[in-house]
């Protein structure tokens, strides 16, 4: 049964993985590329780091409140249709960033882009325990998550390339370096409908065997009763697994939106730059993939989100002490640890919030956590830009970013080992 089991989902994996990561990709992309346009974009608009850093940020609370809805959209329309209209909209909110000539219009824009990007993110999650058994979710969590780091390996050097060759007539570069990164995701939303299929019952590319065994292995997992919900222990387990990802996301988009530039002031080539970020991620996917497989395999999965962690934030704690001396290899290294932990703490944690729940509450529960420790990628990139327009240096900014991740670690240590299972 395993063995048989073991290849329907590697059929599955093979059919929604890809597609996925591609999305995610184009996403985190639209949502990160400000970092490699922030020089130019400061240059042209005169726009400060405290103001860059807010707008940076701003997309979190976009973010926050339209998560839910979005995500309660998608269990109600399914993936196709949601994930469709979601991609049409922020391809069209990233691309119009390009036309901003005022700080006001960049905040709004921000704000737009978290709002159509929302449902996104947290809808993959809720699609994944849709279409997967418990003990296999880590692991796919693991490969969607790629993305991340494959949109700084591949889309740092892309954009440092696209600003390298400079604006046109029209268009400044960084406006140019926008558009053109906006517009696969329009493309793409147009294209999902007939690429995503919904739920295993509709898979018509599975045998009728094939959908009733992933079927059963799915309906056969214990879950949580409705009475402990009711009790208000999903409360107490929101509240401390978003505390978690609040951490996670203030380290990893401190380091998205500010890495470039802290590159370019110290010192490093332009046309280097991309490729400097690249070369962290590089670090970040492998430690994320193989994470994502021990925690497939651990026993006891508490442990497998607290390492992590404490790897994190000794990442952090390097990068702090490397921009004071202004050692780029160090301050590389440092970053790729640094975001390697918090990305590989990312599967275990999403598998540990889904396990044992009921499909009805489990959309809203994936929304709330993402959308509350999203809050932490709106409080990162601004931290730290107040600290280094009030210090002159991002040194205490990336200390906050450490002490952070030791906090999410503790909370995580703390956990009863009897706990019920989010």
């Amino acid at each position: 049964m395993d063995a048989e089991l073991d290849g329907v989902l590697r059929r599955v994996g093979w059919r929604i993985l890809p597609l996925l990561l591609l999305l995610y990709f184009v996403a985190y992309l639209d949502r990160v590329n400000l970092g490699f346009a922030a020089t130019a974009m400061q240059r042209d608009l005169g726009f400060s780091n405290a103001l860059y850093g807010t707008g940076a940020g701003l997309f979190f609370f976009g973010a926050l409140v339209a998560q839910v809805p979005s995500n309660l959209l998608l269990a109600r329309l399914g993936a196709r249709r949601t994930i469709a209209a979601l991609m049409i909209a922020w391809g069209c909110v990233s691309g119009a960033t390009a036309f901003v000539h005022s700080a006001h219009a960049f905040l709004v824009l921000r704000l737009l882009l978290g709002v159509a990007e929302a449902g996104f993110y947290p809808g993959v999650i809720y699609y994944l325990t849709i279409w997967l058994p418990r003990g296999r979710r880590a692991g796919f969590t693991a490969g969607f998550l790629f993305a991340i780091p494959m949109a700084s390996i591949l889309g740092g050097p892309m954009s440092s390339w696209i600003l390298a060759r400079g604006g046109t007539a029209r268009f400044a570069d960084w406006q140019v370096l926008l558009l053109m990164e906006a517009a696969p995701a329009i493309l793409l939303g147009v294209a999902v409908p007939f690429l995503m299929t919904d739920t295993p019952a509709e898979a018509k590319w599975l045998s009728e065997s094939e959908r009733g065994l992933l079927l059963r292995s799915i309906a056969d997992e214990p879950v949580v009763k409705d009475a402990a919900v009711i009790s208000g222990g999903l409360a107490g387990h929101v509240a401390r697994f978003a505390a978690i990802y609040f951490t996670m996301q203030f380290a990893l988009y401190t380091q998205s939106f500010w890495l470039p530039k802290m590159l370019h002031d110290m010192g490093a080539a332009p046309r280097w730059i991309g490729w400097d970020v690249s070369g962290v991620y590089v670090i970040a996917a492998v430690g994320m993939l193989v994470w994502g497989r021990v925690s497939d395999n651990a026993a006891g999965r508490r442990w497998t989100l607290w390492v992590p962690l404490v790897l994190a934030a000794v990442g952090y704690f390097g990068a702090a002490g490397a921009v004071g001396s202004r050692g780029i290899v160090l301050l590389l290294l440092c970053f790729g640890l640094g975001a390697a932990g918090a990305l590989g703490a990312t599967p275990p944690l999403w598998a540990q919030v889904t396990e044992g729940r009921h499909t009805e509450t489990l959309a809203v529960t994936i929304a709330a956590i993402n959308a509350l420790g999203n809050l932490g990628g709106f409080a990162g990139p601004s931290v730290l830009g107040k600290l280094q327009d009030s210090f002159g240096s991002y040194t205490a900014g990336l200390i906050v970013a450490g002490v952070g991740l030791v906090v999410g670690a503790g909370l995580q240590m703390m956990r009863r080992r009897d706990e019920q299972p989010v």
